[in-house]
């Protein structure tokens, strides 16, 4: 009943959040949040193979691409748009959502077609920096860790925490896996970002929280299902 309740809020901000001409679009970005959201719930877990519920409360940043889709046959590219929010270094609360995209090139002999669910957690500000950019590559600068890194009661979170800036933890048809990220190009989706906020707007600025931008009302519900989900994490611990 939950689930239904949250679905109608999206749908209706959907009609409310942006012009009648954008309402196509509109709901467009909402089924994409709430697919964000899916993705992310599916892949905490207590078990050592997603993401221990306990680190959610330590993340600086949470990236999600609920639906990366690779199509293969000599050359393959993974593809997809994913979603970023940013926890306040001040208050510790969630600043507006910001879209990005996902780039990946591979070589060799592939076929067929594959998709998966990407989270990836920022733990420290040297990662978090990164995001700031237009374009940056995930094997060039921060220290990328894949899991899964083991069960929650055997996790040492001061070791995990030091020698990362970013977990990555993902799905292929349901099944918790690593994925490769070799020549990954993560990059700002600004005319994504301006069909949502209805003004010309930086992912810098979305992330830090700036003041003037209005989050429309889909995205605050996002940003609320995340706090939700980091509140069960903790009572998970």
């Amino acid at each position: 009943m939950k689930n239904v309740l949250v679905v109608l809020v999206l749908l209706i901000s959907a009609c409310t959040s942006l012009p009648f001409s954008g309402s196509s679009s509109s709901f467009q970005h909402t089924e994409f949040l709430l697919e964000a959201e899916e993705a992310l719930d599916g892949l905490i877990s207590n078990s050592g193979e997603g993401i221990p519920p306990i680190l959610l409360r330590h993340t600086n940043a949470i990236v999600v691409f609920p639906n990366l889709v690779k199509a293969a046959v000599i050359a393959g590219t993974r593809v997809g748009k994913g979603v970023v929010i940013a926890r306040s270094l001040k208050t510790g609360k969630w600043n507006p959502p910001a879209f990005i995209k996902f780039r990946q090139a591979s070589w060799g002999i592939q076929a067929g077609i594959q998709e998966a669910e990407l989270v990836l957690l920022v733990v420290t500000k040297k990662g978090l920096k990164q995001l700031f950019k237009r374009q940056f590559s995930l094997t060039e600068g921060p220290q990328l860790a894949i899991g899964p890194v083991g069960k929650t009661l055997d996790l040492n979170l001061d070791k995990l925490l030091s020698r990362n800036d970013i977990l990555a933890y993902s799905r292929i048809k349901g099944l918790f896996a690593g994925i490769s990220f070799e020549d990954t190009i993560i990059s700002s989706d600004k005319y994504t970002n301006y069909e949502y906020y209805q003004q010309v707007v930086s992912n810098r600025s979305l992330l830090i929280g700036e003041k003037g931008i209005k989050i429309p009302v889909s995205g605050q519900v996002f940003l609320k299902s995340v706090k939700r989900l980091e509140k069960q994490a903790g009572n998970k611990r």
